[in-house]
């Protein structure tokens, strides 16, 4: 692989890595230009604090600072009550404090980093020499510097807004489903692979799971004025329902409807032609933020599969061989996906930067319900 194409694969990657680099490098020159005694917790924090987008990085630094203002507060008032030099105090007033904090950094997490905070207070030298307020002070500070730094850092380096994070991982999301796709309507002939599909499940949920964690940062930076977007949280619904209508699919295909050499179900094959293929053109078109592509010949293989079913159903209602419900379940999902792909496109054409155009192109009627 060529550096050029590296960089390019790559590229949300080192740009990331880059932002990182970057925020540690100026939180310890700020840390050394004011001299700050334990500048170090400046650099750790600008550090943890860039994350992949811009609304991780304001939700980070936030919950740091809370975190550690509380824990610097409750460790600083702990010291008080411990005598110098003795140890089994120190204990104790270590427990008293680690209790409230641990169970609250439990509870609410924007307090993770408070216990932490408690133990470096109570078990730190620089409490010692500092006196137990002005270190609580200093430690607020240099986390303050810190994410301060992480956030300008994430807002004007590279920036990775978190709506771009999102439409990359629905990209993803909607690859794995086009793979799903064509598994599950191949075990309509009997050539689905159980094992396989089941792992497909589970990579499209930890999918899922990275791109509604992207909408909700998406949604923050929209709150928060840091950008003007649309609402990141309609995608991921739609990508649902879409996902929903392919496990349908699956539960219909568990037993096979048609032997592999059954021209039935040719429609199907060519409908799978078709629309595994314009998953992925609506994934590449959300990530590039583009329209998306056109959807008449999907239509069209919709319908035909719809008008296939007809025959189907008629003949496994004379055979009495019990197809018939599953293939009345089948054409609901099909009729139900060909719908939420339609609105799936329509959410994508809201993403585009490009100019919206004035008339939509006429799309095809939709097939009668059965």
């Amino acid at each position: 692989m060529s550096i050029r194409r590296w960089l390019r694969v790559h590229r949300a990657d080192w740009r990331f890595g880059l932002r990182i680099t970057m925020a540690g490098v100026v939180a310890f020159i700020l840390a050394h230009a004011f001299n700050l005694p334990q500048g170090y917790w400046a650099v750790f924090t600008a550090v943890l604090v860039t994350q992949a987008s811009v609304g991780g990085s304001l939700k980070a630094a936030v919950d740091r600072l809370i975190g550690t203002f509380v824990g610097a507060i409750v460790g600083a008032a702990a010291v008080t009550t411990v005598p110098p030099g003795d140890t089994f105090a120190l204990g104790g007033a270590l427990a008293l404090a680690l209790v409230p904090m641990s169970i609250l950094s439990a509870i609410y997490p924007v307090l993770r980093v408070a216990p932490v905070t408690v133990v470096i207070l109570l078990l730190g030298s620089a409490g010692s020499t500092e006196g137990p307020f002005l270190a609580a002070i200093l430690r607020t500070m240099e986390v303050g510097l810190g994410g301060i730094v992480g956030l300008v850092v994430s807002v004007f380096v590279l920036p990775a807004r978190a709506h771009a994070v999102m439409c990359d991982s629905a990209a993803q999301v909607l690859d794995l489903l086009a793979v799903l796709l064509a598994d599950l309507f191949a075990g309509l002939q009997g050539q689905s692979d159980a094992p396989s599909i089941s792992r497909r499940h589970e990579a499209i949920q930890a999918a899922f799971d990275r791109m509604e964690l992207a909408a909700h940062e998406a949604d923050r930076e929209r709150r928060t004025l840091l950008v003007q977007e649309a609402d990141a949280d309609v995608i991921p619904r739609t990508l649902r329902r879409v996902y929903h209508d392919l496990v349908l699919v699956g539960r219909v295909s568990a037993t096979p409807l048609w032997a592999p050499e059954d021209s039935a179900a040719q429609p199907f094959a060519n409908f799978v032609s078709e629309a595994a293929p314009y998953l992925r053109e609506l994934g590449n078109a959300l990530r590039d933020r583009k329209p998306p592509p056109p959807a008449a010949r999907l239509d069209a293989a919709f319908l035909r599969s719809q008008l296939a079913l007809t025959p189907a159903r008629e003949s496994a209602s004379a055979s009495g061989n019990g197809a018939h419900d599953r293939l009345i379940a089948l054409g609901f999902a099909l009729e139900q996906l060909q719908r939420n792909v339609r609105d799936l496109a329509a959410r994508t054409r809201e993403s585009a930067r490009t100019k919206r155009v004035t008339a939509a192109p006429p799309e095809m009627l939709n097939p009668p319900l059965l």
